[in-house]
C-alpha cells in the first residue's frame, strides 16, 4: 500500500509541477516577450529547470521531469482549443521544453549520486549541461520542424555559432544558476512536504489540486487575451 502511494504522489506531484512550468511558461513568457527581454528562452529554461529541482529533490526521482515535461506542453498547448490555431503554432517551443527536460532527467539520473551532495557545483554542472544539450538538439531538430523567422536567422555555419553564443550560452548560464536554487528550496521543503503526504495526504491533494487549476486557469486566460 505505501509503495502504491508513494506512486499515487509522485504522479500528482508531476501534474502539479508541470501545470507551473507550463503557467511560466504562458505567462512569464508572454510577458518577458512584451517587455522585449533578449534572453528570454535562457530565463525560461532556468525557471523551468529550477522547477524540475525542486521536485526532484524531494522526490529523488529525476526521470520525473519528463512527465512535467509532457504536462507542461498540455498547458502551452491549450492554445489550439482556445484560439483555434495548428498544434504545429507551439510544436518548436513544446519541442525545446520536452528536450530540456528529458535531458536535466537524463543527466540527472546519470549523475544523482554527485548532486544529491552539499555542493552546487555538480548542480550548476548538470543544470547548465542539460541546458546547453537541450539547445543545441533544439537547434538541429526545431530547424526541421516549424522554424521560427528569428531561428531561421541562424542558419548556416555561421548562424550556428551565433546560436552558440546567444541562445545556447543564455540558456546555460540560467539554468546552472537557477537548477541549485530550486534544488536548495526543495531540499529545504522535502521533510515537511513529506510530512504532509504521509500523515495529512488530503492537504497534499487538495494543495496540488488548487496548483493545478490556478495554473490551468490562469494560462487559459492569457491565452485567450492573446497576451
Amino acid at each position: 500500500m505505501e509503495s502504491k502511494n508513494n506512486k499515487k504522489n509522485l504522479v500528482i506531484a508531476v501534474i502539479a509541477l508541470g501545470a507551473l512550468c507550463g503557467l511560466a511558461e504562458v505567462v512569464v513568457g508572454n510577458w518577458l516577450r512584451n517587455a522585449g527581454f533578449p534572453y528570454r528562452s535562457g530565463l525560461l529554461t532556468g525557471i523551468g529547470l529550477a522547477v524540475l529541482g525542486f521536485g526532484i529533490a524531494i522526490f529523488k526521482k529525476p526521470l520525473m521531469a519528463i512527465g512535467i515535461a509532457f504536462v507542461a506542453i498540455l498547458v502551452k498547448q491549450m492554445t489550439v482549443p482556445i484560439l483555434g490555431v495548428s498544434v504545429m503554432c507551439k510544436m518548436n517551443a513544446s519541442i525545446a521544453v520536452m528536450l530540456e527536460y528529458a535531458a536535466l532527467g537524463g543527466l540527472g539520473a546519470l549523475f544523482f549520486n554527485k548532486i544529491k551532495g552539499k555542493g552546487i557545483k555538480n548542480k550548476a554542472l548538470v543544470g547548465g549541461g542539460a541546458a546547453f544539450t537541450g539547445a543545441v538538439s533544439f537547434y538541429f531538430i526545431g530547424m526541421q520542424v516549424a522554424p521560427c523567422k528569428y531561428l531561421l536567422s541562424f542558419a548556416g555555419l555561421t548562424g550556428f555559432g551565433s546560436y552558440l553564443s546567444i541562445e545556447a550560452l543564455s540558456w546555460t548560464l540560467f539554468s546552472a544558476v537557477l537548477f541549485p536554487v530550486g534544488w536548495k528550496m526543495g531540499e529545504k521543503a522535502s521533510s515537511s512536504v513529506i510530512e504532509i503526504m504521509e500523515s495529512k495526504p488530503a492537504v497534499f491533494y487538495a494543495v496540488s489540486a488548487v496548483t493545478v487549476i490556478f495554473s490551468v486557469a490562469v494560462s487559459g486566460m492569457v491565452i485567450s487575451k492573446g497576451l
